[in-house]
């Protein structure tokens, strides 16, 4: 019966926490290597490759939420048409970076964005869709935005691309409970 109760202190996010709310990124800007000083202003998907990393800012509400994360999610359901591509030698892993709050999606390029100011989490996507992620607990950024970088996390060839959705969840999420 014990372990019921020290489950949730070993793994860290509560296990009796309530969801409150999922966003989906308000900006999407990605960062190309081969035109380092070429704004791509936002988009509709994300990318991460080895040369091409990615911005993204949350809208965060006002609410109770006393613990917030950034999830990853990918829908694997055909049937449910949301679009991903992976390519080169799986799996591929990925950063997630917090950033100065300072996004510009008219004038940020590749050699001219946030400065990086800590680690989040580090996402792996197999080939089958199937994600493992360690860290994504960020602070509650209530009433404001929240802003990251996403970036290759070695210098392998590949990629990933993916289309925001709310449903079925797919993509990046900033993940407020209380």
């Amino acid at each position: 019966m014990r372990s019921v109760f020290i489950v949730p202190f070993i793994f860290g996010l509560n296990a009796f926490a309530t969801l409150i709310i999922t966003r989906l990124p308000s900006l999407i800007i990605p960062l190309h290597k081969n035109s380092p000083d070429s704004p791509q202003n936002t988009q509709k998907k994300a990318f991460v490759q080895h040369d091409i990393n990615t911005e993204i800012s949350f809208d965060v509400p006002s609410n109770g939420a006393s613990k917030c994360k950034i999830g990853f999610y990918i829908s694997t359901d055909p049937s449910r048409g949301a679009p991903w591509e992976l390519w080169g030698a799986p799996p591929l892993t990925f950063n997630i970076w917090s950033i100065e709050p300072r996004i510009n999606q008219y004038t940020d390029t590749w050699n001219n964005h946030p400065k990086v100011t800590g680690w989040v989490a580090t996402v792996e996507v197999g080939n089958t869709g199937v994600i493992s992620i360690v860290g994504g607990d960020v602070l509650c950024a209530k009433g404001q935005i929240a802003q990251f970088l996403l970036t290759p996390a070695s210098g392998r060839d590949f990629g990933l691309t993916w289309f925001e959705l709310s449903d079925p969840l797919h993509g990046i999420t900033y993940e407020m409970y209380n």
